[in-house]
């Protein structure tokens, strides 16, 4: 595991002051430094949650001035849409579960709203599919591209790799807006 859930032991640790900061609640430590292995386990460990309740959740990952990471709460969202405010400076990435899956939604590719949010923001964002996809926003490139296929983090055993038809490995903002058309 690359991380540790705490509470009272912030304290212990002398990082009161960086978490009270963020009021985002607890926050999750990494034990390590590579912010898309962090992503990827704090993703496949909400992925239960997100898939049976059907509900994305949604957080930041940031870094303490010892270049520590740290990922905020999960906030509970809805079934196609989480709200975040406003990132503070030390947040390097987004992340959010697209839930459950449904014939509804185009649930294994970010939607126009997370790329456009994420580059609004000017951070990267890290997004988990039904399918089990883990996708890296990227800000600096511009482009939504695959860390991970199919089944690279928990999925929803509902899922129906059918449904999203062809998943190519990148997108840019202009070619989601031409998928979501």
């Amino acid at each position: 595991m690359t991380y540790l859930k705490i509470g009272a032991v912030v304290a212990a640790i002398g990082l009161v002051d960086l978490v009270s900061c963020t009021d985002q609640g607890r926050p999750i430590i990494a034990q390590t430094d590579d912010v898309d292995v962090f992503a990827t386990q704090v993703l496949n460990d909400l992925q239960p949650s997100s898939i049976a309740e059907g509900r994305e959740y949604c957080g930041y990952i940031y870094a303490a001035p010892s270049g520590q990471l740290f990922a905020t709460e999960p906030r509970p969202g809805r079934a196609a849409y989480c709200d975040l405010p406003q990132p503070f400076p030390s947040v390097i990435a987004s992340y959010h579960t697209h839930g459950s899956f449904s014939d509804e939604y185009d649930n294994e590719v970010p939607s126009v709203d997370d790329v456009a949010g994420d580059f609004d923001a000017g951070i990267d964002g890290y997004i988990s599919t039904p399918g089990g996809r883990v996708w890296l926003v990227d800000h600096d490139a511009q482009i939504a591209r695959q860390l991970c296929a199919a089944l690279c983090v928990t999925s929803d055993p509902n899922n129906d790799p059918d449904d999203a038809g062809f998943i190519p490995q990148t997108f840019t903002l202009e070619e989601l807006e031409a998928r979501f058309e």
